[in-house]
């Protein structure tokens, strides 16, 4: 990257530097709207936060490409929009389950990572805000009675409910 100028600071940064902006600046957000939460005597980091504060984390998310329901859940987007849902495999350690907006399920296997927590906002925006996790998602598939493999898909209960794709 080269020189910039006040003028044109902006244009500057490339995709990578961006996206550590985003990471530093998420992990800062929500360590301030924690210690505000506590000093405010609230029970939890979350308790507490006002919907300016709110907004703000959502636009950090939002720019590193996932979003987080109000249960926890997180969506990430897709590079058209589409959310795609995640969840944790709970019996093959580093793999991450995805469910698309027309119910298919895929599967991408983080193998240097044997535990991720889609909790931290940090850990979800490094492991996924490059938008790389579009090119290694592969398609779950499973025997049907006759023997063929078809494409699984579940709905959004189902999903949530499933335990791992060894089952």
């Amino acid at each position: 990257m080269g020189t910039c100028t006040v003028v044109d600071h902006a244009n500057c940064f490339d995709r990578q530097s961006r996206r550590n902006v985003l990471l530093y600046a998420g992990g800062a957000v929500a360590a301030v709207a924690g210690v505000a939460a506590l000093l405010r005597g609230g029970g939890s980091a979350g308790d507490g936060i006002d919907a300016r504060e709110k907004a703000s984390i959502d636009a950090l998310r939002d720019e590193a490409g996932f979003r987080r329901s109000y249960d926890g859940h997180v969506q990430l987007l897709t590079r058209e929009g589409d959310p795609v849902e995640l969840r944790l495999d709970a019996k093959v350690p580093g793999t991450v389950l995805m469910r698309d907006k027309d119910g298919y399920v895929y599967f991408i296997t983080i193998n240097n990572i044997q535990q991720i927590d889609l909790t931290d906002d940090y850990v979800v925006m490094a492991l996924f805000g490059d938008g790389a996790w579009q090119d290694s998602m592969q398609r779950l598939t499973a025997k049907d009675e006759a023997g063929g493999l078809v494409d699984v898909m579940l709905d959004a209960d189902a999903f949530r409910d499933l335990i791992s794709v060894m089952e």
